[in-house]
C-alpha cells in the first residue's frame, strides 16, 4: 500500500510555516497592535555573511498589515532621539539583528527603553539578550519569512 506522508499540506509556505514555529515571544499573550507604529530598524554594518543589499526587517511586512507605518533605518552614529522624534506619539517597534554583536545597538536600545518602555523589540538573527520591552519577540533569524511572521504575531493577524 501507499505510505501516508505527514506535513505541512500542499501551497502552504513551509518558510513561513517554519518561521512562526521558531518565533519566542515574551511575554506570550500581548494586546494585538491596531494602529499604525514607527519602526526603528538597527542596522548592522556589511559583513561578509550579510551584504548591504540583502534584505531584512519587519517594516514592510507591517506596513502591509497596517498601513501608515512608519520606519527609519538607525546606525551607530544615530542617536536614540531621532528615533523619538520620528514616533512622535506611535508605538516604536525597534528591531534588531545580532545585537549581541554591536555594542553600540544594545546601548541605543537600553537608551530607548528608558524614555519608551512602552517599545516593542524584535531581535532578529542570533537572539542572545534577556527579553525587554513591552513585548519581546526573538526570530532566530532574519528571512523575510521571519519579519512575516514577527509582523503577524505584533498584530495578531497570523496563523499562529
Amino acid at each position: 500500500g501507499a505510505a501516508s506522508q505527514e506535513g505541512t499540506a500542499p501551497g502552504t509556505d513551509i518558510g513561513l510555516v517554519a518561521a512562526r514555529r521558531a518565533l519566542r515571544a515574551t511575554p506570550s499573550d500581548h494586546r494585538p497592535l491596531t494602529t499604525a507604529p514607527s519602526v526603528a530598524a538597527f542596522t548592522p554594518g556589511a559583513n561578509i555573511a550579510v551584504g548591504d543589499e540583502t534584505p531584512w526587517g519587519i517594516a514592510a511586512e507591517l506596513a502591509a498589515l497596517l498601513p501608515g507605518t512608519g520606519t527609519g533605518g538607525y546606525g551607530a552614529d544615530s542617536a536614540p532621539a531621532d528615533v523619538l522624534s520620528a514616533a512622535g506619539e506611535r508605538t516604536i517597534v525597534a528591531v534588531v539583528r545580532d545585537a549581541h554583536r554591536h555594542p553600540w545597538m544594545t546601548d541605543a536600545l537600553d537608551a530607548l527603553l528608558a524614555a519608551r518602555p512602552d517599545t516593542v523589540v524584535v531581535e532578529m538573527g542570533v537572539p542572545r539578550a534577556q527579553p525587554r520591552g513591552a513585548l519581546y519577540l526573538a526570530t532566530h533569524g532574519a528571512a523575510r519569512v521571519c519579519g512575516r511572521a514577527a509582523a503577524e504575531f505584533i498584530t495578531g493577524a497570523g496563523g499562529r
